[in-house]
């Protein structure tokens, strides 16, 4: 059998594994035709099949590229990236005839680990790229050494992969910080905030059937108890009935707010290809490439695309003060529709004049108007009709925390009370072994802001007037069991801790450790770790100081690697009998007679012999010479120099 034939099974072995954490994100036909063209390729070999002619693969080829571009709309783009290698390497083996061939097929492995840091950075993701670098590795000297054995080829990738792993560590903690993420990729597959510019009703409890992670917030004290876990997003300012939008572009806070009870801590946030950031609300200060607007929302100058971690303090006690100008718009209401839920809020408003009430005292009659008429909190909404505030507050009564948000500030400005709807998060899960908070998209929570004299902005959420126990314990403990996601519903979660949740929770611990430090080093964190060493990446000099420091690294790194290879040598310089023999060798296997591994030098002349009797005389005199220095005790100087003399003129392909 050819060494071609032979490293078939190793190299199509290697696309496998490469591109295993792909499979999800792949067009289904892009699987198959993986799989049937390796399989057809494996079967090929064992059964001596002649593979398919240049005209076949030129239109299997021509097929690949017309079915990725129909079926990714392009052919540049990150998914259909993914989809041409992967479609590349299906086609690849068919055509590998010639060593270029198989190096060609290792180097596209090479090209589709890299393509799973486009998915994914989570420590399992990236222990899997080691994994699979280092079986194409592998392969890859085995291609180059096909007389060797692939347990000797695997070592000597391990050996390759430990030696890179210093130098990689260092580079990563000195070279300076691109923006973006632990490899510089961006994701193409990001998570879904279900936060756009606008709010529908029947979003939120859409977006609560998603259980990805949307970030994690880590504290460096105590945490902020659950019924402050409010994670401030976006606001919404323009009302159109049933829908909410942002509206308009508040300005930037001219003056930080001040207030009590704070929290200093990171938020490592997922990205969601949108433009602002999740806090513990009221934020208080403004992370890098950010602003914090004067509706105390956070807006990034970029669309999030990678894991980030950002550095905030919010407090959760504070007064906004005066209401400006500008935030008059949180009066508005569309001239037209929902007359009934007018005429409720005209009355409240009409009776708080005449009996010298407050705003608070108006907002309270709203939420006990939800105490007190049977409403419904739930996850399967039934749907509205033109007027959707009237038929939501008069005939459905049944909503989820967005339906409950909008009537709620509907019914404030009708009643004459500024108000405004919050898109964010509640909740989160704390880990007993860390300490921080995993929030979900699950935890997807919607809430009201209203101005009141003496106190500002006041947050008010109308949920906790229907279904308390959704902000004091969860959305699992307030709506139906029948109506929770499978991954919520108390049978998939158990009453106790059990033995799956605690190796979960110690693995999602592992996670929280490897996202604050390796996903979550910033240009922040690199600034603050050279600092220690007395470099200032602020300065010039310091940045000349970071150069050189990776310079010499480097350059440390290849004097000891050449070290070792010197060594090596010097080693075989030690032994002149086995230097030659090698150089014997290496002239045999580019001839195309490679030695096994397991051969002596008998039966490697015999082997040699068979194949090509016009060598024999040559290499059995060679082979002699060689055993009279090596195995016995008649070797001199004599015999070595007439030794270097004859591998010196021998020249197989002559």
């Amino acid at each position: 059998m050819k060494s071609f034939d032979k490293n078939m099974v190793p190299m199509i072995g290697a696309l496998v594994i490469a591109i295993a954490p792909q499979i999800p994100h792949l067009k289904p036909w892009i699987v198959g035709w993986c799989i049937l063209l390796w399989g057809y390729m494996l079967m090929a070999v064992k059964y001596g099949w002649a593979g398919p002619g240049r005209i076949t693969r030129f239109i299997l080829t021509v097929a690949g590229f017309f079915g990725v571009a129909i079926s990714y709309g392009k052919i540049i783009g990150g998914g259909s990236f993914v989809g041409l290698l992967a479609i590349m390497a299906g086609l690849k083996p068919l055509e590998t005839k010639t060593h270029r061939d198989q190096m060609i097929t290792a180097f596209i492995a090479y090209f589709i680990v890299i393509t799973s840091l486009f998915e994914s950075e989570t420590l399992a993701i990236t222990l899997y790229m080691f994994f699979s670098v280092f079986v194409t590795t592998g392969v890859l000297i085995h291609v180059n050494h096909p007389s060797g054995r692939l347990k000797e080829s695997a070592k000597q990738s391990a050996k390759i992969l430990l030696q890179a792993i210093p130098l990689m560590l260092l580079l990563f903690f000195l070279f300076p910080r691109i923006q973006g993420s632990l490899w510089g990729f961006a994701r193409q597959h990001t998570a879904t905030t279900g936060f756009n510019d606008s709010l529908n009703m029947g979003d939120i409890s859409k977006l609560v059937q998603n259980n990805e992670n949307a970030f994690r917030a880590e504290f460096s004290g105590d945490l902020p108890k659950p019924e402050t876990r409010y994670w401030r997003g976006i606001v919404l300012w323009r009302c159109e009935g049933a829908r909410w939008h942002v509206g308009i572009r508040a300005p930037q806070l001219q003056v930080p707010i001040s207030g009590a009870q704070p929290y200093e801590y990171s938020v490592i946030l997922e990205p969601h290809n949108k433009k602002w950031l999740f806090a513990l609300d009221l934020p208080a200060n403004e992370p890098g490439q950010s602003q914090l607007l004067d509706d105390y929302s956070l807006r990034l100058r970029y669309e999030l695309r990678h894991k980030q971690r950002f550095y905030l303090k919010s407090y959760t006690s504070y007064n906004t003060g005066k209401l400006k100008p500008w935030e008059r718009i949180a009066l508005k209401l569309p001239a037209q529709g929902n007359k009934k839920a007018r005429e409720l809020a005209h009355t409240w408003a009409s009776e708080s004049r005449s009996e010298a009430r407050t705003d608070e005292q108006i907002v309270e009659t709203a939420l006990n108007y939800f105490k007190e008429n049977n409403f419904i909190y739930t996850l399967n909404p039934p749907l509205l009709g033109s007027n959707p505030i009237d038929d939501f507050l008069f005939n459905k009564k049944q909503g989820f925390c967005e339906h409950f948000a909008s009537a709620f500030a509907f019914l404030m400005r009708a009643a004459g009370i500024p108000a405004r709807v919050i898109g964010g998060y509640l909740g989160g899960k704390t880990n007993p072994y860390g300490n921080y908070i995993l929030v979900r998209q699950s935890d997807a929570h919607v809430w009201v802001e209203v101005w009141l004299k003496g106190k500002g902005w006041t947050r008010v959420d109308p949920t906790y007037a229907v279904a308390p126990s959704r902000i004091e314990q969860g959305m699992e403990m307030a709506v139906p069991a029948d109506e929770l996601p499978d991954f919520l519903s108390s049978g998939q979660r158990g009453v106790f801790i059990t033995f799956r949740e605690q190796i979960r929770n110690r693995w999602e611990a592992i996670n929280a450790q490897w996202d604050s430090f390796f996903i979550g080093y910033s240009s922040d964190d690199q600034k603050s770790f050279l600092s220690r060493f007395g470099i200032h990446l602020e300065t010039l000099k310091g940045k000349i100081k970071s150069l050189l420091a990776v310079l010499s690294l480097v350059i440390l790194s290849g004097i000891l690697l050449s070290a070792g290879l010197f060594s090596k040598t010097r080693a075989s310089r030690k032994d002149p009998i086995q230097r030659i023999y090698l150089k014997f060798c290496s002239k045999l296997a580019k001839a195309g007679f490679p030695r096994r591994a397991d051969q002596g030098p008998r039966d490697y002349a015999a082997e040699i012999g068979r194949k090509e009797r016009r060598l024999k005389e040559r290499v059995d005199e060679i082979m002699d010479v060689y055993i009279i220095l090596r195995y016995t005790r008649r070797g001199n100087d004599k015999i070595l120099n007439k030794f270097g003399l004859l591998v010196n003129r021998f020249h197989p392909g002559k």
